[in-house]
């Protein structure tokens, strides 16, 4: 290993501590702020303690969906796949789930620019996060 691999490590090694201990002050923050627990009470074993006891407080005042039966949700299901196949018109009759390929179709449309953005965003942050390392460490 020569000394500039060696000193590409050891920056690499700081700065992912610096990382961990920035993040664990952030918890022990956000864990004061949101529950009052005292910093040096406070391990991560609490903080998972406390975040599942919020999770369920907050799945306690969430309302409670009906479950649909068997035949409700056959008749949805026919009432939809109609519904949508009366879109196309008489010569969708013949295709077997014509309002499903349609629902299909429609949602998928719908979604494209919240994907594209996604992934977009997605390659942007990744571009970031290489230069931002290459920068760094580049021999």
């Amino acid at each position: 290993m020569s000394q500039n691999d060696d000193s590409v490590a050891r920056m690499l090694f700081v700065d992912v501590g610096v990382r961990s201990l920035l993040l664990g002050e952030a918890r022990r923050r956000a864990v004061t702020r949101v529950f009052g627990v005292a910093p040096e009470d406070q391990t991560l074993l609490v903080t998972l303690i406390l975040v599942g006891a919020a999770g369920t407080v907050a799945r306690g005042l969430a309302p409670a969906l009906p479950r649909p039966s068997r035949m409700h949700a056959a008749v949805g299901g026919t009432v939809a796949n109609t519904a949508l196949g009366g879109i196309a018109g008489a010569p969708a009759a013949a295709v077997p789930f014509a309002g499903g390929l349609i629902a299909f179709a429609l949602l998928s449309h719908s979604l494209r620019p919240a994907v594209a953005g996604a992934i977009r965003e997605a390659r942007v942050f990744a571009h970031g996060i290489g230069s931002a390392f290459g920068v760094r460490y580049r021999r």
